[in-house]
């Protein structure tokens, strides 16, 4: 099953793939000007393919691989964290999305230095902090695309999985360093419909096979009753959908490319045509998955499903078109990080704090550089996966629990209560951040917290605390400015003469 002979059809099918997602990259460096069209495709994007990029995004090698696997190990019950990422969506569409494309900056760290500014540098030190904790967790977080992609080169080629991680490391960092986030957007497009379409026609072929749906079920169950039914405790399942609701609805990758849309009418369609993606791509991965735990019931690593389902299930076109979503899913979301915390180094840091009169071309190469730097880092946890954990999709649980507790708590406080304040907010993201380190240092490797309480998924109290930390030390801290409220609030305006008192 691994390493399997392909036929030059399959390895024809995957080319081509790689050839259209280069040729895709090369059009957006031919695009590219300045550091607006690199970080935000020169706000030109419409709602398909606004709603397809969200989706893509998204959707990594925690879905096509990391879910797949999980929902082979445990069957139905993972599903519920579609819903959890659903009212994530739900939450964004209604408290942050259409609020930061009027905003209409380029980064989270642009929307923290404005709301938390009154830090004694016109928010240039809560910008750094917010930059430096989102480049941390998503080295995390890309640490677990790159393990995913190891898994597909192993089991296509039979090659070490090292190889693999470093193969899709250097061809993630060539492709997104040349073409921004046009290139990224518009491969994003062509990736989720590839993602679609393979995971859609896969499903009826592959249960042909063995008679339908309540045969795969009968014999799924055989295995074990729970398979079928609810495999997961309530408090693991509350914490997956808590991580994925509070992630998603806060991460600065999907907000860089709300950022990228026309307005924010198209931010509203785009988030529905999203949901609309991931309820078709959600449900046929968990029923694939179920589907090869019938028919190769002992795989060593569940994480080898979707791969061996493609290369010995599916033929040489469909078994390529479904690795080449594979593909799909791991690059369109390393493209989509790798542009934000290259931005968080380059943007938020070097520009704003370092070099404010930098050229348009200084700031496009700073950009393509942090993107090389930071692109090579995940490496090392991906070659040494003991230190984040071995599953997939349980590392992007780990990212999506960090970003959540940093930031779901500050954007949504920050958008719609003006009594937070800067040293509130910074606090809110630091503490946020840190529980989720603390709890899952103490539950993963020392075992320190109470086994009554490990099961809750560290986003859970990480938001608590970011929450209860925002509101004690906005109330312990002067009110904040209203400079720092009036792009965000219509009933703020900065005094005449430019005086910025403090009686909101």
């Amino acid at each position: 099953m691994v390493g399997a002979n392909l036929s030059p059809l399959f390895l024809g099918t995957v080319v081509v793939y790689f050839l259209i997602i280069l040729g895709i990259g090369y059009y957006g460096y031919t695009k590219t000007k300045d550091e607006e069209d690199f970080l935000v495709a020169g706000r030109e994007i419409g709602p398909l393919v606004g709603g397809a990029t969200l989706s893509a995004s998204q959707m990594s090698a925690g879905t096509l691989v990391g879910t797949f696997g999980v929902h082979y190990l445990l069957g139905f019950g993972f599903i519920w964290i579609w819903p959890g990422l659903w009212a994530g969506w739900i939450v964004s569409l209604l408290l942050v999305a259409p609020q930061m494309r009027r905003f209409g900056r380029v980064t989270v760290p642009d929307f923290i230095a404005e709301r938390y500014r009154d830090d004694g540098a016109d928010g240039n030190y809560s910008r750094a902090i917010g930059a430096i904790l989102i480049v941390l967790a998503y080295t995390v977080y890309l640490s677990a695309q790159l393990t995913g992609g190891g898994i597909v080169f192993q089991s296509m080629f039979g090659l070490a999985p090292e190889i693999g991680i470093i193969a899709m490391a250097l061809t993630a960092v060539f492709y997104t360093a040349i073409g921004g986030m046009r290139a990224s957007m518009l491969t994003d497009f062509v990736q989720a419909i590839i993602m679609a379409v393979a995971v859609v026609v896969a499903l009826p072929l592959a249960f042909t096979f063995v008679g339908g749906l309540g045969t795969v079920n009968a014999i799924f169950q055989s295995f074990n009753p729970s398979f079928v039914g609810q495999a997961l405790s309530t408090q693991e399942i509350v914490g997956f959908m808590a991580a994925f609701g509070f992630s998603i609805a806060a991460a600065p990758y999907e907000i860089t490319r709300i950022y990228s849309m026309r307005d924010e009418k198209t931010v509203r369609q785009a988030i529905g045509i999203t949901l609309i993606f991931q309820a078709i791509i959600g449900t046929s991965v968990a029923l694939l998955a179920v589907y090869m735990r019938v028919m190769f019931p002992a795989l060593s690593n569940p994480d080898l499903a979707s791969v061996i389902m493609s290369l010995n299930v599916l033929g040489p076109i469909l078994g390529a078109l479904l690795i080449s979503a594979i593909f799909s899913a791991i690059l369109s979301t390393v493209d989509s990080v790798m542009i934000v915390s290259g931005a968080g180094l380059a943007h938020d840091i070097y520009v704003k704090l370092f070099n404010p009169d930098a050229t348009e071309r200084q700031k496009l190469w700073a950009n393509r550089i942090s993107i090389g730097i930071l692109g090579l880092i995940p490496l090392v946890l991906a070659l040494n996966r003991g230190l984040v954990g071995d599953l997939v999709q349980f590392i992007v649980v780990l990212q999506a629990s960090m970003m959540g507790a940093m930031f779901f708590m500050p954007l949504v406080l920050g958008l719609h209560w003006k009594r937070v304040t800067t040293a509130g907010g910074v606090a809110g993201m630091v503490f946020g951040f840190s529980t989720v380190i603390i709890w899952h240092v103490g539950t993963e490797i020392y075992s320190f917290i109470p086994e009554s309480l490990a099961a809750n998924d560290p986003v859970i109290p990480g938001v608590l605390v970011s929450f209860l930390v925002m509101v004690v030390v906005s109330y312990a801290t002067g009110k904040p400015s209203r400079k720092s409220l009036a792009p965000f609030f219509d009933d703020v305006t900065v005094a005449d003469g430019g005086t910025d008192e403090r009686d909101t």
